[in-house]
């Protein structure tokens, strides 16, 4: 079974040039100069990504990681861009920047912003909209607050999140993939972020170069988009009844073989399915 015609395979070559593109958007960024309003949530360049490479630069580690939740907690949207993320760290221009730290000192004044934003969270006009990744997740004050204070101790649960892969790498030893796959055990289980979310932060906070984890595996099981274009990928048809269990094993023998990265061919398969005959650029 599996593709068998030949515009479904050109697209999904199409795709896959596609995502490692994306992933080398971020190696070309780590070596790029760049203003610091990129860090700002009032300004128009903010770009939280770019902002938490030049944490990392500083010396602010945990910032750094921080940083990367709230890109992966709200996404850049394919109109909106960061505008989302940039409202709710910012307090939509009236009150402080919500880093780790200021969450820290005062974690009810942060609950009392989204309670005061309610009405402006509810308007996408006005707040900005998730990207496609996050489209699902609730934009009700009291979820947000629950998934930031989840993040947080789930970061610095042991001071530091260089303290917990410390541990791990005092229990489980240094493979990058096995470190990953064990930090995924765990931050899958902060609200609203689960198996795309979890995916999304680590495999980021890797390719920013924030801690050395790589996923070993695409992480099929729990998958919607990606499991439905594995079973086309290796059936022909998205309703094959093949378990996930069996497609993450045949799915990550195939990266062993072309070797271009579980978190490349997982994007690229997921977009793939949603068009197969023909290339559509996706946005996350």
């Amino acid at each position: 079974m599996g593709i068998q015609q030949q515009a479904h395979l050109d697209t999904l070559v199409r795709q896959m040039i596609a995502s490692l593109r994306r992933t080398e958007y971020i190696n070309v960024m780590k070596i790029r100069l760049h203003s610091p309003h990129r860090s700002d949530p009032h300004n128009p360049l903010f770009d939280p990504l770019v902002a938490a490479h030049l944490l990392s630069r500083a010396g602010r580690q945990d910032e750094a990681i921080w940083m990367v939740f709230l890109a992966t907690q709200f996404g850049k949207h394919v109109k909106d861009g960061w505008k989302l993320c940039a409202n709710i760290y910012g307090s939509f221009g009236i009150g402080p920047v919500w880093s780790a730290a200021e969450y820290r000192r005062n974690r009810p004044a942060f609950g009392a912003m989204l309670v005061r934003n309610a009405q402006n969270l509810a308007d996408p006009a006005i707040a900005g909209r998730y990207s496609n990744h996050r489209q699902y997740v609730a934009r009700r004050p009291d979820s947000i607050e629950r998934t930031f204070a989840e993040m947080y101790n789930w970061i610095f649960e042991e001071n530091s999140f260089d303290d917990k892969v410390r541990r791990i790498h005092r229990e489980m030893g240094q493979d990058p993939e096995v470190v990953f796959n064990k930090l995924y055990g765990s931050v899958r289980k902060v609200y609203s972020f689960g198996r795309l979310g979890a995916f999304d932060f680590l495999t980021m906070l890797g390719k920013i170069g924030l801690s050395p984890i790589s996923p070993g595996s695409a992480y099929l099981v729990g998958a919607t988009g990606p499991l439905n274009g594995a079973r086309l990928l290796f059936h022909g048809s998205a309703n094959h009844p093949v378990t996930a269990y069996q497609l993450s094993r045949d799915f990550d023998r195939l990266d062993d073989y072309i070797n271009i990265g579980k978190q490349p061919l997982e994007d690229s398969v997921c977009n793939w399915q949603k068009s197969p005959g023909r290339f559509e650029q996706f946005h996350g």
